[in-house]
């Protein structure tokens, strides 16, 4: 029977084409991962609301909300409605604003006056001349030194056959095509854009390039000229250099943006969480990192310990800011957090050295609300999915040696869980009840676990499930059944949940309590660390085995960091290991097959890495390279995310491609089976823009989104054996 892998349905509320009210602001009004941010000349902003697919106009103090553009007046097949709008840039002398619509590979220009919006071209298919846009990112206007004035957008992701090079393109004002490049060269290396996202542009006729792939920011002249689709640079570009190569798809100090105002270079970003402010020439003149906070907004609501510091954090900290703004007031600025799911008006003062920026005024705020009612959650920074089985337990485990207080924590836990069991009996306690067969999801963004009923249609939230406390920075998690439950466990025979946190780079453990929560079991272990035995910096993929046995994706640290819960309840360091101790291993997750072998996303070689339950290394699959037709460039890989396994099926969260891809498992390599390429789609059809670390059971793929806010779930197999499964 014929192999696939469909889009079968979704969960976390989105808000709907048409359904958001003008005027002031109601109390329920969020907003979905916002990136571009520019003001128009009445000083009101304009907001990509690129999780929403839409354009959004506030007011200057962003206490109204005046225009809600959806797309090119009617949406039809041929203009349909936005789709992942990134960056906004405003015409020089026009009343017209440019919007880089990624999703549809095109810009859209929006012309305005002081009442209205309407749609007037759109522009990038593409023609004799050159290849259509593929990814339009950033977007800027420059005045070259005959004049005259001309469009740069970021084509993030384009890429030839044989070249695997973005490209930046020039336009006229009026969209038509001028000239690219795809290199700078010069008396140094050179450079070659990668993923490049933002751009900006000086007063002198200079382009501020971030490219992202190799975190840098490029300093270029449009006067120098473009030969063979390269930059011809009389001296050395790099206005700026990320220390060293970040690891991993959760490290936010990187390049993503550059916003040129006056005099100065803003980088968000560059500097975690923080703003860095460059003069013209490259020299550091600030840091922006932190708030100085007006209240601004009503108290948030608390559901769980977290929440009582999650609303004072939220006004005092940067939050991963991305883009950058001028207000109409002197050092007023308007700056977009995708990861807080807001846009803030800061004022920053001119001055040297570190300092802080006061908080004037923000639009959208934490996206789950408990007291808004809503009939499922709306997810902000969604970043891991797991599935709990009431039914499982580990099989026995011989014990080999053993201290005598291992042995002792043994005996009682055993004499403990038969009570327990007892008392479970005769008084219909299930701890395991809320949760039942349903799927448990780190919502990072809102700080919380949150449980769905993943057996109804439509699927529906049944609650929070934390308890205890949530430490920011969480992000992947496993599962663990003990066959004999540790020391100290209030439920004996209900698994333990481990939980990555990437920035305090521990591992938290948490119980389920009696009354069906998640509560905090132990202490976390590890600790922030380079190179040394038990510590981990920047932690992200997590798997346990049968055994006990922890493997930890240590991504900065280049390695597998190994640990074994004991009978105690303790966890213990056992060993470090690499891939053939290469020091550029860059370990993303771990899934372990029934064998206990390790399967790793390699990321940043673009490969799966094979070990066994040991650590020694035993073989490897992929390479780098685009993935333009899933069934046929299989073996690609670009910045591979995520891996889990299902039975003798291996899935692979392929994040630059946008492609989810199933493996059989061999006994020493892998077989495509089938997959399936989900960008550029609606996220309510299937569509992913930043998929994180995925999970598979019984015939179905749950991928959580960082950005889009979903969680999609996907079935895949032979069509009859996964409904088999479901039934079973």
């Amino acid at each position: 029977m014929t192999q696939a892998i469909e889009y079968l349905c979704s969960y976390g509320d989105l808000t709907q084409p048409g359904s958001t009210a003008l005027g002031e602001l109601s109390d329920d009004f969020t907003l979905n991962s916002p990136v571009g941010v520019h003001a128009d000349r009445y000083g009101r902003l304009w907001v990509c609301d690129t999780g929403n697919s839409r354009l959004l106009v506030f007011s200057a103090d962003l206490s109204s909300l005046l225009h809600v553009i959806e797309g090119p007046g009617e949406a039809t097949p041929q203009a349909p409605r936005l789709l992942m709008p990134f960056h906004v840039c405003p015409h020089p002398t026009e009343q017209l604003m440019y919007c880089t619509d990624m999703g549809h590979g095109r810009v859209a220009a929006f012309g305005y006056d002081e009442h209205e919006v309407w749609f007037s071209f759109a522009f990038g298919e593409g023609g004799d001349d050159y290849l259509p846009l593929s990814d339009p990112n950033g977007i800027t206007t420059v005045r070259a030194r005959d004049g005259v004035d001309y469009l740069y957008i970021c084509d993030e992701f384009f890429h030839t056959k044989d070249d695997l090079a973005s490209r930046c393109v020039k336009f006229t004002l009026e969209g038509k095509f001028v000239s690219q490049f795809r290199r700078v060269g010069g008396p140094g290396p050179g450079h070659e854009l990668l993923w490049p996202q933002g751009i900006a542009s000086d007063s002198r006729g200079n382009i501020y390039l971030a490219n992202t792939g190799h975190y840098e920011v490029l300093k270029i002249s449009t006067d120098w000229p473009i030969v063979d689709e390269c930059v011809q640079a009389p001296q050395e570009t790099v206005m700026l250099h990320q220390h060293g190569k970040p690891t991993g798809i959760g490290k936010f100090n990187v390049m993503r943006s550059v916003c040129v105002i006056g005099d100065r270079v803003f980088v968000p970003g560059h500097i975690e969480n923080a703003i860095a402010v460059y003069n013209l020439e490259g020299e550091l003149v600030t840091v922006v990192n932190g708030l100085q906070p007006l209240w601004n907004h009503r108290m948030e609501p608390v559901s769980s310990m977290s929440d009582l510091i999650y609303g004072v954090l939220e006004d005092v900290v940067f939050v991963g800011p991305y883009q950058v703004c001028a207000a109409q007031e002197p050092d007023v600025y308007f700056v977009s957090e995708p990861f807080a799911s807001s846009v803030i008006k800061v004022r920053i003062p001119r001055m040297r050295g570190e300092e802080d920026a006061l908080l004037i005024a923000s639009v959208g705020h934490r996206r789950d609300d408990q007291d808004r009612l809503r009939k499922t959650s709306q997810f902000n920074c969604m970043t891991a999915v797991l599935g709990i089985d009431p039914d499982r337990r580990s099989p026995p485990q011989e014990q080999v040696g053993g201290s005598w207080i291992d042995q002792w924590a043994t005996a009682t836990t055993r004499v403990y869980q038969y009570w327990y069991d007892q008392f479970r009996a005769h008084s219909g306690i299930d701890p395991l009840a809320r949760i039942g067969r349903g799927s448990l999801n780190i919502d990072s963004g809102n700080w919380c676990m949150k449980t769905f009923n993943t057996d109804s249609d439509p699927y529906h939230q049944m609650q929070d499930m934390m308890r205890g406390f949530f430490v920011p920075g969480d992000l992947a998690m496993d599962v663990y059944y003990p066959h004999t439950p540790p020391l100290g466990q209030i439920c004996p025979g209900t698994p333990l949940i481990f939980v990555t946190n990437f920035n305090m780079c521990t591992v938290s453990m948490y119980q389920f309590s009696p009354s069906g929560f998640l509560i905090n079991y132990g202490v976390p272990f590890g600790r922030e660390g380079i190179g040394g035995d038990g510590t981990l910096k920047a932690p992200q993929g997590i798997a346990v085995n049968s055994r006990g046995e922890i493997y930890i994706a240590d991504s900065l640290n280049n390695r597998i960091s190994m640990w074994q819960i004991q009978p105690t309840g303790y966890v213990v360091f056992r060993k470090n290991f690499r891939w053939h101790a290469d020091e550029d291993f860059t370990p993303c997750d771990i899934a372990i097959d029934a064998n206990d072998r390790l399967f790793v996303c390699d990321q940043f070689n673009n490969c799966l890495r094979v070990f066994d339950r040991e650590g020694r290394s035993l073989w490897s699959y992929g390479y780098l390279g685009y993935c333009d037709d899933v069934d046929v460039d299989y073996e690609k890989f670009m910045l591979p995310a995520s891996v889990c396994i299902d039975g003798d099926r291996l899935m692979v969260n392929d994040l630059v491609n946008r492609a989810l891809k199933v493996f059989r498992i061999g006994e020493d390599g892998l077989t495509y089976e089938t997959g399936i390429s989900v960008f550029k789609k609606y996220p309510d059809a299937g569509g992913v823009w930043m998929p994180y670390f995925i999970h598979a059971a019984k015939g179905r793929l749950y991928v959580p989104d960082t950005t889009f806010n979903v969680v999609n779930v996907f079935r895949y197999g032979e069509p009859q054996l996964a409904e088999d499964q479901m039934a079973a």
